[in-house]
């Protein structure tokens, strides 16, 4: 195995950080229930913005007469919907807190009229300046997980709202066990870590796929740590376009990176389980079925596993950057240069 990176020590504080905030979630998103809340938009750019994909499908499922949108922060100021307005919430998220294009998207929002809640690390920033509340975690290098809870915790409340108590409360009974569960999650996604990096250190090109929420896990996996943080060509493809148009791409020696959570989605993902099986020796799988997830509930397990699956692609990282020597904070142009 490589030498691979340690996980941080903080990671399951940063965690429960987030979950502690849970109030704070719910009070913003009173605030826009009193306003008549219609729409929900969740917004941001890069990991951020794919970071929304578990909670834009709990909501998009489950919750009736609440309309949801995902958007990347530039699309909601170029676009500025008609219904960016007093009766929408905005969910606005950068790690820094200072993203140029997420704060402009904020402030737009609060001129609209829009509820603003704004997820970022702690401390003064652009957004926790804008938004209605601010939901915050530790400026460490466990970012992704806790972001994703604080979008969940959104995401439960509405559903609470509009039609779908019964699911939230079965999701929130899992949420306490988060942070150990995600934490076994880094030591059991060891062997596909280290297969991925087998498959994909002297690859020229790489194709990962989701399907449904894990679409958005393939985008973070193939632009956000590929390519921006070690320097790879990587493509990520929608399981549901798959077989049409860029399965005739795959050869014998192409690396196939295929990404599994066990929500209503799943079938997506394992037909092009079945198909790379068939035609690529360079098939790698990351599959939530092989994680023990303690804690989580059987009924919760479906819904949260996207989030266990964002947490061990994650660690998948660490498995390449060890395997390549490449480290993950060098940039060519991120804050270095105008863009």
């Amino acid at each position: 195995m490589s030498d691979i990176i340690p996980v941080p020590d903080d990671f399951e504080a940063c965690v429960q950080h987030a979950l502690d905030q849970d109030d704070t979630a719910r009070a913003v998103v009173r605030k826009a229930l009193d306003k008549g809340l219609e729409r929900v938009y969740l917004v941001g750019c890069g990991g951020s913005h794919f970071g929304t994909y578990p909670a834009f499908d709990l909501l998009d499922r489950y919750a009736t007469g609440l309309t949801t949108q995902r958007l990347t922060s530039s699309e909601l100021t170029s676009r500025t919907p008609a219904g960016l307005n007093e009766r929408a919430l905005v969910v606005a998220a950068s790690h820094s807190g200072n993203t140029p294009e997420t704060v402009a998207a904020a402030k737009l929002a609060k001129a609209k009229g829009a509820t603003v809640a704004s997820i970022s690390r702690e401390g003064d920033n652009g957004l926790s300046r804008v938004g209605d509340v601010h939901l915050h975690y530790p400026d460490t290098i466990s970012i992704t997980e806790p972001k994703l809870v604080h979008n969940e915790q959104v995401a439960l409340a509405l559903l609470e709202a509009f039609g779908a108590a019964d699911t939230a409360t079965v999701l929130r009974d899992s949420l306490p066990q988060l942070p150990g569960a995600l934490r076994a999650v880094k030591d059991e996604v060891a062997e596909a870590g280290e297969r991925i990096a087998d498959i994909l250190t002297d690859a020229p090109l790489s194709y990962i796929v989701g399907g449904g929420p894990a679409y958005g896990m393939a985008k973070m996996m193939a632009w956000c740590y590929f390519q921006e943080m070690q320097w790879m060509n990587s493509a990520a493809i929608n399981g549901g376009d798959f077989f049409h148009g860029p399965f005739e791409m795959i050869l014998e020696d192409t690396p196939l990176v295929v990404l599994l959570a066990e929500d209503a989605s799943r079938g997506l993902g394992e037909r092009v389980v079945s198909f790379g099986e068939r035609y690529t020796s360079r098939l790698g799988v990351v599959d939530t079925a092989s994680f023990s997830l303690p804690g989580i509930s059987a009924g919760a397990r479906g819904d949260l596993s996207v989030i266990a699956l964002m947490s061990a692609e994650r660690r998948v990282l660490d498995h390449v950057a060890a395997r390549r020597g490449h480290d993950t904070s060098v940039r060519r142009y991120m804050y270095k240069v105008q863009y």
